[in-house]
């Protein structure tokens, strides 16, 4: 087992234990919403803590969830939703993308500004 502040990774068969809390900042509200499991997110969540804009989301509008093979979150997109996610400005594609602290995640390129943080 390697072990570093956060994550326990295992060499020999690749477990990852660990990696932190993600938290979701709304810029809107500056409400704080903490994630440790993998986590649909979508309208009525987003409505408890990120403002007004929660109304462009579709119920989900994107996964967030551990990334097994490195330690640390990862954000998907769903299907079907009418407004796309952006992270830091570019939409999402099909592929799982990497979610570190400082990303930016939005509906569009400008509503439902979210901000990442990770906590231990």
């Amino acid at each position: 087992m390697h072990e570093n502040e956060a994550v326990t990774h295992c060499e020999a068969c690749g477990f990852v234990r660990g990696g932190g809390k993600l938290v979701l900042v709304a810029e809107q509200t500056t409400q704080r919403l903490t994630i440790g499991v993998d986590t649909p997110v979508g309208k009525h969540l987003l409505q408890t803590f990120a403002g007004d804009d929660h109304v462009y989301a579709a119920d989900p509008q994107f996964l967030v969830a551990r990334n097994p093979a490195g330690g640390g979150w990862t954000i998907a997109p769903a299907q079907g939703v009418k407004n796309p996610t952006f992270l830091n400005g570019a939409a999402l594609g099909d592929a799982p993308a990497p979610l570190v602290a400082g990303s930016v995640i939005s509906i569009g390129p400008t509503r439902l500004r979210l901000r990442v943080e990770s906590e231990p």
